[in-house]
Order: C-alpha cells, then structure tokens, then sequence
C-alpha cells in the first residue's frame, strides 16, 4: 500500500477485528484506534451510541478529512449503522450518510470480518450476544457493505490464520 492508510474493522463481535487490526498496525507501522467506552456501554443502550456518532464521529471524520492521517480504526460508524438496527435504537440515518461520503472522500476503506458459522460463539462482554444474535448481525453487515460508498473487502475468518488474513488485507 501506498500514500496514506485509512481502514476501518467492521463485523460481528467475536471476529478477531481488533487482534487482525493490531497485526496489520505492527506490519504497516500505522497506528490503531479503538474507543475502549464500548466495552463498558450496553450495545442497546439508546443514547451512548447515537451521541457518539453524532459528536465523536462528525468530530472524526472532520478531523480525517483536514489531516489526512494514515490510521485503522477499530471499529467506527459502520458498526452504529449496523447495531442501531439489530437492537432497533435510534440513530441518525442523516449523519450515518454524511460520516459515510466524507470517509469515502477521504480514501477510506471497510474491511468486514465476518464467520460462515457462529455456531457456539457468545460474546465475552455481553452476554446476550449469542451464536444467532451474531448471524443477526453479519446480515446487516452485508446489507451495509451495499449501502455504503466505500470500498469494502470482506474477509472471512473462520481458519483463524492471521497470516492468511493479513495478506489478505
């Protein structure tokens, strides 16, 4: 890869997202973020999440597009897009669009991870993410990589080898 890096991880929890993220970070010395206030915030929580896109995010973006840093994203609004609707919490579908067109303008790619199966996965951090939870959820990531403006790479983790899905990336 050339010129600047900008990749967000996107999938279902239980993917590997943040351990490929951070291997990816190692190899091309370009620096991961993640917004650790996730894994203390309930996923159905109806106003953590909507605040974050609408304050954080557009803060981001904006941020992205003025510097034009190279960096992955360990996780970022394709995740609200997609958990917004799988736990039917309000979002803003206006600010979602424009974060998406300004993260496109700005080179940014999406690189879901995604299982085949999800059989006898549960989330460590919350316990009402089970096997069919998660298949709930890849199908809007797939209904997402359609209805964004990025480019989008899907990568299959099931083998667990990250040197396949590094190269892969």
């Amino acid at each position: 890869m050339s010129g600047n890096i900008l990749l967000s991880f996107e999938g279902p929890d239980r993917c590997g997202k943040s351990e490929i993220a951070a291997e990816l970070s190692r190899q091309l010395e370009v620096p991961v973020f993640k917004n650790t206030g996730e894994w203390t915030t309930d996923l159905k929580d109806p106003s953590y999440f909507k605040n974050l896109l609408v304050f954080g995010g557009t803060f981001l973006i904006d941020f992205i597009c003025q510097t034009k840093p190279s960096a992955i994203l360990d996780r970022h609004y394709p995740s609200e897009w997609v958990y917004s609707r799988y736990f039917d919490r309000e979002t803003d579908d206006e600010i979602l669009r424009k974060v998406d067109e300004k993260f496109a303008k700005a080179g940014g790619k999406i690189v879901i991870c995604r299982r085949k199966s999800y059989n006898g996965i549960r989330d460590d951090l919350h316990s009402y993410i089970d096997s069919n939870t998660l298949e709930g959820l890849d199908s809007l990531y797939e209904e997402f990589a359609k209805w964004t403006r990025c480019e989008v790479l899907t990568v299959w983790v099931d083998d667990e080898n990250l040197e396949r899905e590094t190269l892969e990336i």
